[in-house]
């Protein structure tokens, strides 16, 4: 969810849209939720107090896909986000929150590389 959340807020800084509307109207339809309303607003002014390191969400989306190779279960979605939050620590943003992959997902979708 968080690294949607980055992709939809990248998508709309890069296509014009005010961040802050693009939350207003998550908020009214029916994907709007308390985690995107607690975290979006800290996002946009590049905000990232600890509540949940983000080292700590990487290790569990990578314990989670280690559980899914064990049972067999392909889990692309969780891989391609596990990708951004290893981006993320190495760029050194492990002890912020885990919204701080939003720098992540900004930058790769600002630079037009997957990589």
């Amino acid at each position: 969810m968080m690294n949607a959340l980055s992709e939809g807020l990248s998508l709309a800084s890069s296509s014009g849209l005010s961040r802050q509307t693009f939350l207003d109207i998550l908020d009214l339809g029916a994907i709007a939720n308390p985690m995107f309303k607690l975290k979006g607003a800290a996002m946009i002014q590049g905000s990232y107090p600890p509540a949940f390191p983000l080292k700590h969400q990487q290790k569990d989306m990578r314990l989670a896909l280690a559980l899914g190779d064990e049972n067999a279960v392909s889990m692309p979605v969780a891989a391609a986000a596990n990708e951004a939050f290893k981006r993320a620590r190495n760029v050194g943003l492990g002890d912020l929150d885990f919204s701080a992959v939003y720098e992540i997902v900004k930058a790769t979708g600002s630079s037009g590389n997957a990589n």
